[in-house]
């Protein structure tokens, strides 16, 4: 296979005529670029939508921020491209290698990136009796870092050693796809068909797998402590050789005096009593408005639908805790860990959620963290989050009328269909926030 190498002046033209054809006026031509060599090209911020690049070269091609929405990549090369925050929203990426590809940000909504079927010809130009050769999509390596890929269409894919950290993952579909040692910490894999696909040595935790389908995949040695499972799926096979925490469901019982405990401890500045210890805790529905657990340890805790209105949780350790659907209203939570953790759904009005100041050493600031936690339906009505963490979050849907995020970091957070309205949002970092599809 020969490819054909582009001048300078003849790529320009091509683009032009392509922004125009985008236009849809006069003497617009859609780029041809089929088995083009386009390695090592900068082509960032341009708008390649709807152009035929299929088979093209792209290895280590700049495209950061490129549109290249409805692109036909059919079989391309995409090695160690650069697609930070691309948009390849229905994208036919079927067959194409994208190893080593960083896709960190981008958008990949109803992407089909499954195997491609080639005919094979002769010298003529025939089709040889109609046989077929199988090229699944390559993606293994890829950085794909809180990218979106809502309904991709994944099935076969090869994605051994991928980085798919915080992605949207909403009804993918991965079935017999091959994630062998991926990374899917913190994805959001609701509904996700995962039927059959082999995620053995990968790492979970944080992952949403509500409504997920899993039969018949493998979870060898994956680690999905932490992970968001339905009730149903705890038992199921599928994960018997997955590396699971052991929930600590007696917890409830020995709760009295867990926190007399700790309440010594505290007092005490660690002197007596025992730090509160919940990690692992399942805890779900527990009734205890006014709980008083200031600096416990509450990792992959699951306090699902609890009810803890005006609580002292005051700069707790809740990384990945599942407080779906909790009641924390009027809550001490300065300074508190939820990095990752998931707030669906619950209601944090009137919540203190500021820094806590001068603790440890004079001028010391611990800011309360909701990195890329999933808040979305959750009321955040006149709470208090200045200077707080929510880089990455996700705040779809939320209610934050009257809260106040002075200087508060929400670079990159997810703002679709957030109530803002008289919000205080002086000093707030907003880069690349995400407020409308």
């Amino acid at each position: 296979m020969a490819w054909t190498k582009v001048e300078t002046d003849k790529l320009r033209l091509i683009l032009k005529n392509h922004a125009q054809f985008l236009a849809r006026k006069p003497g617009g031509k859609r780029a041809m670029l089929a088995f083009h060599d386009l390695s090592g090209l900068d082509l960032r911020g341009l708008d390649l939508s709807e152009a035929d690049m299929t088979g093209a070269r792209l290895q280590r091609t700049r495209l950061e921020r490129t549109q290249l929405r409805a692109v036909n990549l059919f079989g391309a090369d995409l090695r160690m491209a650069a697609l930070n925050h691309a948009d390849l929203t229905r994208a036919d990426l079927r067959g194409t290698c994208m190893r080593g590809a960083d896709l960190s940000d981008a958008s990949l909504v109803d992407a089909d990136v499954r195997e491609a079927q080639l005919a094979r010809y002769d010298d003529r130009g025939n089709p040889q009796n109609l046989e077929f050769e199988t090229l699944p999509a390559e993606l293994s390596a890829i950085v794909a870092q809180r990218a979106d890929l809502t309904r991709a269409q994944l099935s076969k894919a090869i994605a051994l050693k991928t980085d798919f950290s915080g992605a949207r993952l909403q009804h993918t579909n991965f079935r017999q796809a091959d994630l062998r040692n991926s990374i899917l910490v913190g994805a959001a894999m609701e509904g996700a068909d995962l039927r059959e696909a082999d995620l053995s040595g990968s790492k979970m935790a944080g992952a949403v797998l509500s409504d997920a389908q899993i039969t018949g995949a493998r979870f060898q040695d994956a680690d999905i402590r932490g992970a968001l499972l339905d009730t149903g799926m705890r038992d199921a096979p599928e994960f018997f050789d997955a590396v699971r925490a052991r929930l600590r469901e007696d917890l409830s019982e020995q709760l009295d005096n867990i926190l007399q405990e700790h309440k010594r401890w505290v007092d005490s500045d660690g002197g007596s009593g025992e730090r509160a210890n919940l990690c692992d805790a399942d805890l779900s529905d527990l009734d205890r408005s006014g709980l008083r657990l200031a600096a416990a340890l509450m990792e992959r805790c699951v306090l699902r639908g609890a009810r803890l209105a005006g609580s002292n949780l005051a700069m707790a350790q809740g990384l990945y805790a599942d407080l779906r659907e909790s009641d924390l209203s009027k809550s001490d939570l300065r300074g508190v860990n939820l990095q990752q953790a998931a707030l669906h759904n619950a209601d944090l009005t009137e919540a203190d959620l500021g820094p806590v100041e001068n603790i440890g050493r004079q001028g010391q600031v611990w800011r309360t963290n909701l990195e890329n936690a999933k808040l979305a339906g959750a009321s955040l009505r006149g709470a208090r989050l200045p200077m707080a963490r929510l880089g990455g979050a996700d705040l779809r849907g939320c209610d934050l009328r009257g809260c106040e995020l002075r200087d508060a970091d929400l670079s990159g957070a997810d703002l679709r269909d957030t109530v803002l309205t008289d919000a205080n949002l002086d000093g707030a970092a907003l880069d690349n926030a995400r407020r409308e599809d």
